[in-house]
């Protein structure tokens, strides 16, 4: 059996009840992978029964159980037919699916193998639905991919990290951000260990990803034409105002206090300026720390009074919630609040527990219905690897997905940004919308003001947990803290010079999705309101090809050049700073600062949304200087010539 497109065919061959081979082409490359008789080993942890067959052990013995060790059925075709109306981009193409069915083994698992490919795309998926009929299934290690390729390596040292392989014309991965991809003698190997059982009588999938791109293009077509198109909300601008630092910090926040804080930014930046504004996030302070996630006397009618007021202006509210219970004081008082109600481990509350998962789900469930929500903040999911006591989850971290799940299941454009507990693995982003760039939430570090300070040390962060160590993971889904000026900022209540312009230029030019706004209103200056405006409408007519933001040039913890490069048919565009008190050049070429594929055009004519001084052209295979002053922000777009 074959399903194929232009970039790929999958050739799927059964015999004597045995899966004989599965060879994949990769037309974009001439080449071919052989996936082996063994298309997935599990490995199983060895139990022994005591004399009364009542109750099982386990050893630290694991037992392989593979493809070639099972009878399979007959082969199935379905196809998948395009969805206009899909959220995830690729559910609107498209494609094919064959499934492989092997025959129950004697504990009672039923297997089924899958391999899935749409039109017009450079990748295929393929993975296992696993039901344990009889008994949970001991499963330590799972294996989906174990392929021979040429130069195989693991993009990145953090767990969750791709394969490239083939002079990086190839990528591949076990589709969770726990993945483990490991470099074999002849190529690679990509799996998911598990200290849990699989429940029985629940179907389990777990999937895999091998796709190929043309030389030069690795990182487009993973982010773009892979990971962009698996999200379950597409990417787009997400405005947001968070009352951290500002009217809650520590300290919960009055119904007044929050009105009066979406009455003044609709007024100034949607009313006067007609900028976007798509969410108020309500961070910590909005409940009462005497009970479990239930709201304080001062918001007597929850969020609805703010919702009318920020639907007025064409956002909605967001909200904080955090599955472990938060920090400090607030955390403590929820824990003592909940008392022995409420399954807890080490790092808080267990949202893997039953009792605890139902609460949780049914106040966030209670947010989007009741208050209209379009945004969660989830801060804090324990990576405990045990679950509760009487969980149906393996883990907290299983126990989040299956929440997220529910909450898009209620509100299918629900964005969800989660925070503490995440790490920079690309394979995050078909759960999450953002996760945490990591370190602390603001520090500084560098030269100048200690804005421009702030600026260094955010974008550092940046480049130290995420482009450095995880090449892959796309910062256009990072959650950065964006623009700090607010009251309550240590060393970020006052501005000097450009240095807001500065903050909100290259804040809001990094491409994120994840547009924070920590401001206290009453602080803005009528022409701060007016840069704040023009760079988010900037950024939100550009979403198409900001989509494509990547890094450029070096490190600003070493005070080095860098910046912010995103390329579309339509235009480029190059966000670059100067974090040094000294003026210092950044030269580039298109052709490398945009990895302009194939047929892409070669000259641009320069410009600046904020009105800087550029050359008026440049052109691929000529690079072009720019002399940047001490702090210096440059935007540019360009036009093809």
């Amino acid at each position: 059996m074959i399903i194929q497109n232009e970039f790929i065919s999958i050739e799927i061959e059964a015999a004597g009840r045995r899966l004989a081979s599965v060879l994949v082409q990769d037309k974009i490359n001439g080449r071919r992978y052989d996936l082996g008789k063994d298309i997935f080993c599990i490995q199983l942890q060895e139990a022994k029964t005591d004399e009364a067959c009542s109750r099982k052990e386990y050893t630290d013995v694991c037992l392989p159980l593979t493809a070639q060790d099972l009878m399979c059925g007959t082969l199935s075709l379905e196809e998948l037919p395009a969805d206009a109306t899909a959220r995830r981009l690729v559910e609107r193409r498209a494609g094919q699916r064959v499934a492989v069915p092997f025959a129950v083994t004697t504990d009672g698992y039923q297997l089924t193998w899958w391999a899935e490919l749409r039109e017009g795309q450079p990748y295929f998926r393929c993975g296992l639905h696993i039901n344990p009929m009889q008994f949970a299934m001991p499963a330590r290690k799972l294996t989906l991919l174990n392929v021979v390729a040429p130069e195989a390596r693991v993009e990145g040292s953090v767990k969750g990290a791709p394969i490239v392989a083939a002079g990086n014309r190839l990528f591949a991965g076990v589709e969770s951000p726990l993945c483990k991809s490991e470099v074999t003698a002849g190529g690679f190997a990509c799996s998911l260990e598990r200290t849990t059982h699989l429940p029985n009588r629940t179907v389990s999938t777990i999937s895999a990803v091998m796709g190929f791109c043309q030389p030069g293009q690795l990182r487009r077509t993973f982010q773009l034409a892979y990971l962009n198109e698996e999200r379950a909300r597409p990417y787009f601008p997400l405005l947001n105002y968070n009352t951290w630092y500002d009217i809650g910090y520590f300290t919960p926040y009055s119904e007044k206090d929050a009105m009066d804080t979406v009455r003044l930014f609709g007024e100034e930046l949607v009313a006067k300026r007609g900028a976007v504004m798509d969410s108020f996030l309500f961070d910590d302070g909005w409940d009462n720390t005497e009970t479990l996630w239930q709201f304080h006397d001062e918001l007597p009618n929850e969020f609805r009074e703010v919702r009318k007021l920020a639907e007025s202006f064409g956002a909605q509210p967001g909200v904080w919630f955090s599955p472990w219970g938060g920090y400090g004081q607030p955390k403590l008082n929820r824990l003592a609040a909940a008392g022995d109600t409420y399954e807890t481990n080490e790092r808080g509350f267990a949202l893997s527990g039953p009792k605890y998962y139902e609460l949780f789900r049914d106040m966030c469930l209670h947010m989007i219905r009741e208050n209209g929500v379009n945004h969660f903040k989830l801060d804090g999911c324990s990576g405990m690897a045990d679950p509760a006591p009487g969980s149906r989850f393996g883990s907290d971290f299983e126990a989040a997905i299956s929440l997220i799940n529910e909450l898009r299941t209620e509100r299918p454009d629900i964005y969800i940004n989660l925070t503490t507990g995440t790490w920079a693995s690309p394979f995050w982003f078909s759960i999450a919308d953002s996760v945490w760039r990591g370190n602390w939430d603001h520090d500084f570090c560098g030269e100048g003001t200690a804005r421009q300070q702030w600026i260094t040390f955010r974008d550092a962060m940046i480049y130290a947990h995420n482009v450095k160590i995880s090449p892959l993971c796309p910062i256009n889904s990072l959650m950065t803290h964006g623009v700090i000026y607010n009251k309550g900022a240590r060393g970020l209540t006052t501005t000097e010079g450009n240095d807001l312009a500065d903050e909100i230029w290259s804040g809001l030019g990094l491409g994120t999705q994840m547009q924070e706004l920590y401001i206290t209103p009453a602080m803005m200056q009528p022409h701060e309101w007016d840069t704040l405006a023009a760079a988010a409408k900037w950024t939100r007519a550009n979403a198409a090809t900001m989509v494509d933001s990547h890094w450029v040039g070096g490190d600003p913890a070493a005070l080095e050049c860098y910046g912010f490069a995103s390329w579309s048919p339509a235009k480029g565009i190059l966000v670059l700073r100067n974090p040094s008190a000294r003026e210092q050049e950044f030269s580039f070429d298109p052709a490398a600062v945009w990895e302009l594929p194939l047929g892409a055009p070669l000259r641009y004519t320069l410009g600046s949304p904020k009105g800087d001084t550029l050359p008026p052209t440049a052109e691929a295979g000529k690079p072009t200087t720019l002399r940047l002053a001490p702090f210096q922000v440059l935007v540019i777009d360009a036009l093809p010539a």
